[in-house]
């Protein structure tokens, strides 16, 4: 599974030019996860997103240096990215941009979610790929984060930080370090990725707002998305639909036919064709999730069973067992991975 989800080679430039000043060959490590020359020197290759995780994770150890990702985000040429990249730059406030990149973040990444929320005056922008078999993917998180703290720049300014940064892996570095490194307090082993910020931010004005070409773009943008939706199996489109609302209590097959644009009953019906069923779809994603939570995080039973909206921690045990023959946290402790918390 984690092949089928894919990312522009255009989002290597940051790391590729990192390396490049570094006396590095870019081709060498792209070689070792089985990536062509070619992805370096065209930026509208379809790479494997796995791939792409495990260059970053590769160079970040090639180069000694855990803070990779988000040294180089700045890097990132934004018309690398296509049509996306001409759409964000041509947005007439960072509001704008930013509700841009989540509406559009799957034309150049796909099997990610991106969403922008504002509660109470204060906006919080979260992030994650939505595959739990790609891991670890530290780099590509912070990377992702830095991208969108630069592109909160072009209209806040060089010096604007968000109040709070979220990642969902380990600290790598010390928190003074990480701190100093974000310009912001950090916080690490979270639900997710994010970044938060006062409401007022996304009022600023962008420098090069021109709202005839982003207009246009987003239209073409559009239709280029729903190409892309067509393209994919209905059962592939709902198991991305799983993954996105696992953990909200509606990862539910009437729920998540209204999402995909179909009846509760057509949604069967189609899956049948394709010959599975959502039940068996949801199972999967479940214990994906599952198996990467117990192996790669510190997350509690409990707290793992409400990620997965069970309605509690037995019925989360009672359903891993099933598929396993061993309860969670005997699958745990027999990897002496990760230190288990009930």
């Amino acid at each position: 599974m984690p092949k089928s989800a894919t990312i522009i080679s255009g989002a290597l430039n940051g790391l590729q030019a990192m390396l490049t000043q570094q006396g590095l060959e870019p081709e060498a490590l792209g070689r070792q996860s089985g990536l062509p020359v070619t992805v370096w020197k065209n930026a509208r290759h379809e790479i494997p997103l796995y791939a792409f995780v495990q260059i970053y994770e590769n160079g970040a150890d090639l180069l000694g240096q855990p803070g990779i990702g988000w040294q180089s985000g700045p890097l990132l040429n934004l018309a690398d990215l296509g049509e996306l990249g001409d759409a964000l730059l041509t947005a007439s406030s960072v509001g704008s941009a930013l509700k841009t990149f989540e509406r559009f973040i799957k034309f150049i990444q796909s099997e990610t979610d991106l969403q922008l929320t504002i509660e109470d005056g204060v906006a919080t922008l979260t992030y994650r790929i939505l595959n739990p078999d790609i891991w670890p993917r530290r780099q590509d998180a912070e990377f992702t984060l830095s991208v969108l703290v630069e592109l909160i720049r072009r209209g806040a300014g060089s010096s604007w930080t968000p109040d709070l940064v979220c990642f969902e892996h380990s600290a790598a570095r010390s928190q003074a370090s990480s701190m100093a490194a974000a310009g912001s307090l950090c916080l690490y082993d979270s639900e997710t990725n994010a970044l938060s910020f006062p409401e007022s931010v996304l009022a600023l004005p962008m420098p090069r707002d021109d709202s005839g070409r982003h207009r246009s773009v987003l239209a073409h943008l559009s239709r280029e998305l729903a190409e892309k939706a067509r393209a994919r199996s209905l059962t592939a489109r709902t198991r991305t639909a799983i993954y996105e609302t696992l953990g909200t209590g509606q990862a539910d097959q009437e729920t998540i036919a209204r999402q995909l644009g179909l009846s509760r009953r057509s949604l069967h019906r189609h899956l049948g064709e394709e010959g599975t069923r959502f039940s068996v779809l949801l199972d999967e994603c479940r214990y994906r999730v599952a198996r990467h939570a117990l192996i790669d995080t510190p997350h509690s039973l409990a707290q793992i069973a409400c990620e997965l909206d069970y309605s509690d921690q037995t019925a989360f045990e009672r359903a891993f067992k099933r598929r396993t023959g061993v309860t969670p946290k005997q699958f745990r402790q027999a990897l002496f991975r990760c230190p288990l918390r009930d």
